[in-house]
């Protein structure tokens, strides 16, 4: 017996947005088109939520995956509900008995297990169980408790790096959480980040981060020491009306005229839900606040959004400026970026400038 297990993406969001009648009309319309997925001895069925599964008695790994594969296929096209079309791709974990469980209990957990190991890997894949993936749920549950605790007990802490001008001089910072654990010491946000975003912890996290920085800056400021610091935020955060607050009565408490936070988004928040971004944009302009776009050129942002959104500078990913100096494609690519940012009067921000060749390179191009 084998188990495909899938998860929908964005169901809830489309749910949020739409209506829990045309999440049902959704549900009906992703049960038919998984049917026709299916051969004629496999089975379907709704686990509850956006979660299905198919049970197939006499199979083996290739077939399940063929099955995998066409699902994921057809859930990539569109889906259309009276005048609305949605698109809802899926995350999809495979197990097999007697490989990876002996009765269907161990089998749904194992499969569930490989499905998220799926949506690690990013949308629209499948995986195959293998013993290796436990210890990734063992992690999850481990961040779940005590990612918490560290919100609760002053484990967090905030880590500087210096933005500097081509000309050497440090005019403001970008601001990086860090974990100091108890018991795994000092944790980089690569390794909790994408789960304070999955499970929601992201919002009082970025509120906790903005806050502190807040405090920072004044501290400089009572000190002479007048600098922006840059703080990233995601589109969960954006769309979290607590923050703007929170920060505005920051700011006033403090006794800040203006505010000295650049906010940082990536082209996918633009993306995700492009009028309650523009609106919350906005507020954050109004508020004294910079908007940086981060990661430019590896999104899927267009040139027209930079001149619909009130955006100050975009940041070069990393991927453009690592060798610049003897990559001739790279070099083009920035060319073009920084002839369009310097057209619509934004600051051009280089990430991961690691060594002399590569400032060198940029530097010219800057005084060019």
């Amino acid at each position: 017996m084998g188990i495909v297990y899938l998860d929908l993406d964005n169901f809830k969001k489309i749910n949020d947005a739409y209506g829990h009648m045309f999440g049902d009309q959704l549900l009906q319309a992703v049960s038919l088109a998984l049917l026709s997925c299916l051969e004629e001895d496999q089975l379907l069925a709704r686990l509850g939520g956006d979660e299905f599964i198919v049970l197939a008695a006499h199979t083996s790994q290739a077939a399940l995956e063929a099955v995998a594969s066409r699902i994921l296929t057809r859930l990539r096209q569109p889906f259309r509900i009276g005048l609305i079309e949605v698109y809802t791709g899926c995350a999809i974990g495979i197990s097999l008995a007697p490989r990876h469980g002996q009765d269907s209990e161990s089998l749904i957990r194992t499969a569930d297990t490989a499905m998220y190991n799926a949506k690690e890997g990013g949308r629209g894949q499948f995986c195959v169980f293998s013993p290796e993936m436990n210890q990734r749920v063992f992690d999850y549950h481990w961040l779940d408790t005590n990612l918490r605790k560290a919100l609760e007990n002053d484990q967090l802490l905030i880590h500087y790096q210096p933005k500097i001008t081509w000309r050497g001089e440090v005019r403001s910072l970008e601001a990086l959480v860090r974990w100091q654990s108890p018991e795994r010491g000092l944790i980089p946000p690569l390794e909790f980040i994408s789960y304070a975003e999955e499970s929601g912890l992201i919002v009082p996290l970025g509120r906790w981060v903005i806050l502190d920085v807040v405090r920072q800056i004044a501290k400089w400021r009572d000190k002479g020491i007048n600098l922006r610091v840059a703080v990233n935020f995601s589109a969960r955060q954006l769309a979290d009306q607590t923050l703007f607050t929170a920060l505005k009565q920051a700011l006033y408490d403090l006794n800040f005229e203006y505010c000295p936070i650049d906010v940082e988004l990536t082209e996918s928040c633009l993306i995700e839900n492009d009028t309650l971004a523009l609106s919350v944009i906005q507020q954050f302009s109004q508020l004294g606040a910079q908007i940086h776009l981060d990661d430019f050129g590896t999104g899927y942002s267009s040139l027209s959004q930079l001149a619909r959104f009130p955006i100050d500078a975009v940041k070069l990913d990393q991927a453009f400026v690592r060798d610049i100096h003897k990559q001739p494609l790279s070099q083009s690519l920035v060319r073009a970026i920084v002839a369009v940012a310097q057209a619509l009067n934004l600051q051009v921000i280089a990430e991961g400038v690691e060594n002399a060749k590569e400032d060198a390179f940029l530097t010219k191009k800057r005084r060019q």
